[in-house]
């Protein structure tokens, strides 16, 4: 009975991690991570409005719409005023009473769902009237999921962290390669021999993606976080832990040290497949 719960709980940990994957490229920000080594990096509030020097003369139907040019923030939507883009708070995001919309920001505070959340930090920050609670504006999305106690990570379960998530990771790169979408890391299904190696090094170049420098940095992994930390405990500690120089970045080779790999079989199979994602 046992061994069937691990298997359950292993393919459900799969399946979120590839959840998060396909979601990596969301820029929404987690609760800091109280151990040192991945601190949390302060959101930069840029709410410079691009200018609409569109000719007032053009056809109103066939003038391209300002917003289209405007980049605004989480929780924020862009809105027309006197012909010019504008960020401003989301009016109102969508109900939904699906538990599975629910997210836990930091202050163990649930919120009906991602924009929700994102609302709330907008309208504090802006000192919105509509703003419940001022301390708000800090605001971070912990994990995914209504708020609950959360069991502590104990020395047992630290120390048979990563055989699972070396277990979850080899579940994952198969199932990735079964729908055909590893593209150029093909190549790694080929050798059997060193599938949990592989396995290894591939999520590391998988997340490795803004930028793409060898180095895997606290927002890269914010989704992998989110997604499972209600389910194991010890992830945050174990990445904290990978963290061997503190420096807030895991590299390659600490990366595939604190997954148990040898020195010899921590090999740079990275591809140069995130070029544009450099200049996002």
């Amino acid at each position: 009975m046992k061994s069937l719960s691990t298997l359950i709980l292993l393919l459900l940990a799969a399946c979120v991690l590839i959840k998060a994957s396909e979601q990596a490229q969301t820029d929404s920000s987690i609760e800091d991570i109280p151990e040192q080594g991945l601190a949390a990096e302060e959101d930069e509030d840029d709410d410079d409005d691009i200018d609409d020097d569109t000719d007032d003369t053009i056809d109103p139907v066939t003038r391209e719409n300002p917003c289209n040019k405007k980049l605004c923030h989480r929780g924020e939507e862009c809105v027309l005023r006197n012909d010019k883009a504008k960020c401003v708070c989301i009016e109102r995001c969508p109900s939904t009473s699906n538990p599975r919309h629910k997210v836990c920001g930091s202050r163990n505070t649930t919120f009906d769902s991602e924009c929700h959340l994102d609302r709330e930090i907008c309208l504090c920050k802006t000192k919105s009237s509509e703003c419940s609670n001022p301390a708000f504006k800090k605001l971070k999305l912990n994990y995914f999921g209504g708020c609950q106690n959360l069991p502590r990570c104990d020395n047992n379960g630290m120390a048979q962290f990563p055989i699972r998530m070396e277990s979850w990771l080899t579940v994952i790169m198969n199932v990735v390669a079964s729908r055909h979408e590893l593209g150029e890391y093909e190549d790694l299904m080929t050798d059997s021999l060193h599938e949990r190696m592989n396995a290894v090094i591939w999520k590391f170049c998988d997340l490795d993606v803004h930028p793409q420098d060898r180095r895997v940095s606290r927002k890269e992994l914010q989704m992998i976080i989110a997604s499972l930390r209600p389910m194991e405990p010890c992830l945050v500690p174990f990445l904290n832990k990978c963290d061997a120089n503190a420096d807030r970045k895991i590299t390659l080779r600490e990366w595939g040290s604190c997954l148990g790999l040898e020195n010899s079989e921590i090999v740079d199979k990275c591809k140069h497949l995130r070029r544009k994602a450099k200049r996002n």
